[in-house]
């Protein structure tokens, strides 16, 4: 490859990015994006290559990760393809001086274009399990309030008010919807859906059912309280199951061979100074 042509092919790497560079666009509150998807948001990308990065179910993803106003699905999709024009831009940089080398371009484009969605489904899963780890000391102070004689909106809003965490700004927002005239069936569910917990879900049915039939919602909280709990002791212990044989593959690839090497450097030099006593 000579130098000539060398250049050429950056001139024209360089023209192509001017011509697809987006003037004066910026992420929305990028702030919340990892920073090396933010950078890849700001790679210059064809607007059809964006709108064909979209997912649909990116708007139910942000909002069950607590990020839904901060972040749109546009910013996500900017992500994805600017991840992928990188892997595309790396192989074809590599295609000429060494073409085997541009699969590594390829297999980067597609690791980033699933990154986005790998960072978000962590992000996901991360405030699920804040809120199940937060939903049973919630529902002892709601049930303390309903045994005091407090209604359930007001139980809910003195309970939310005490507590800090991604499930208390949940119940907040709820409590929101319900003073500007939401339906109390769909106030619930909207809650249950804005998080994807199972948990919750079974726990704002509880209550639903609880409230509109008329049984004692201390029982019910006190119920539910006591089945959280012992699901988060049940995937406590499963954790800890889990962690026995990770230490162990830990203590015998890197443990064993070092007491090994220190038998075998305590043998090897008792081992020269009986030959040197000998002689």
């Amino acid at each position: 490859m000579t130098p000539g042509v060398a250049a050429l092919w950056v001139v024209s790497l360089g023209c192509a990015a001017m011509a697809l560079r987006v003037r004066g666009r910026r992420l929305p509150d990028a702030e919340v994006l990892h920073p090396a998807l933010r950078w890849a948001g700001r790679i210059p990308v064809p607007a059809e290559l964006r709108r064909l990065s979209g997912r649909g179910d990116t708007e139910r993803l942000l909002r069950e990760a607590g990020l839904s106003g901060r972040l749109d699905a546009g910013a996500v999709a900017r992500a994805r393809a600017g991840g992928l024009m990188i892997g595309v831009a790396l192989a074809a940089a590599l295609v000429v001086p060494a073409p085997p080398a541009a699969l590594l371009g390829l297999v980067v484009g597609v690791a980033g274009h699933l990154a986005p969605d790998r960072w978000l489904a962590r992000r996901v899963a991360r405030r699920r399990a804040e809120i199940e780890r937060e939903l049973p000391d919630l529902l002892d102070l709601i049930g303390v309030c309903v045994s005091a004689g407090m209604p359930l909106d007001a139980a809910l809003r003195t309970a939310a008010g005490r507590t800090r965490g991604p499930l208390a700004d949940e119940v907040r927002f709820m409590l929101r919807s319900l003073d500007l005239g939401t339906p109390r069936r769909r106030a619930y569910r909207e809650l249950a859906d804005a998080t994807g917990s199972e948990a919750l879900a079974r726990t704002v049915a509880a209550l639903g059912q609880a409230d509109e039939l008329g049984s004692p919602i201390a029982g019910a909280v006190a119920a539910q309280a006591g089945e959280m709990r012992a699901a988060r002791d049940a995937s406590a212990r499963e954790s800890a199951a889990r962690a026995a044989p990770k230490i162990q593959l830990v203590v015998a690839l890197m443990m064993v061979p070092a007491v090994m090497i220190v038998v075998m450097a305590v043998l090897a030099v008792s081992y020269t100074h009986l030959r040197a006593h000998e002689t």
